[in-house]
């Protein structure tokens, strides 16, 4: 199974799948594969049987992929927040839908004097 076929997989799981967020799967996978060779790049230059260092222009490139790499990734609700904020947006499903008009009481009772008032009749 692909990358991308995996994270289809998951937004699936997770119920926020859209064929919308292909284009972005896409994006992602391509930029996890640019910080993997990034930091295979990165690696080389440690002195031998050293590490890398931090100082390296190359691990300011990979700090900035992997910003990239988490935005991406919340765009697409793979984070804890970003999934809160895609479960908000998306319109209740009919089964857990409160019935018309009942949500709010002072609501409500505004929108029945509106309602008289447009039929020819007060409440």
């Amino acid at each position: 199974m692909s990358k991308e076929q995996q994270y289809k997989q998951q937004l699936i799981d997770l119920g926020v799948y859209s064929p919308a967020f292909d284009a972005e799967i896409h994006t992602l996978c391509i930029l996890e594969r640019e910080l993997s060779r990034t930091m295979k790049a990165w690696k080389a230059t440690a002195p031998p049987g050293g590490a890398p260092l931090a100082t390296d222009p190359l691990y300011e490139v990979i700090t900035k992929q992997r910003r990239d790499i988490l935005t991406h990734r919340d765009a697409l609700g793979l984070t804890p927040k970003g999934l809160q904020r895609l479960r908000r947006q998306a319109p209740p499903s009919s089964e857990a839908a409160a019935p018309v008009g009942t949500s709010n009481p002072a609501l409500n009772t505004l929108l029945d004097g509106i309602r008289g008032k447009v039929n020819g009749s007060t409440p």
